[in-house]
């Protein structure tokens, strides 16, 4: 059952060198949701916070996004991150955010 307010959708964008695409996902779910069911260049391995291959850039809407967790915090610091670099991991989406995510 969806808790009250969660049912909505919300606009996640995600830009690359090569591309740009925005997609249509229900408010309160991961960026991982996402990306099992949309092609985007996010790539993940862990999914515990441990090794940053899904680190990305907020461009805008960071404040639509879950707060860190202890241990995406503990990670970002240990890696030098820059301020608007999150570990897509860890995010919940509440609300329309922009990404941006290196290609290797």
């Amino acid at each position: 059952m969806l808790k009250q307010g969660m049912s909505e959708a919300v606009k996640v964008t995600v830009k690359s060198k090569s591309a740009e695409a925005s997609h249509s996902m229900r408010k309160g779910l991961g960026i991982q949701a996402l990306c099992l069911r949309a092609k985007t260049p996010i790539e993940f391995d862990c999914r515990k916070a441990d090794c940053g291959i899904c680190i990305v850039h907020v461009i805008n809407g960071a404040e639509n996004l879950t707060e860190q967790t202890p241990a995406e915090k503990d990670f970002l610091i240990a890696m030098r991150a820059d301020p608007d670099e999150r570990l897509a991991c860890q995010c919940r989406v509440l609300g329309d955010v922009e990404l941006f995510v290196d290609e290797f």
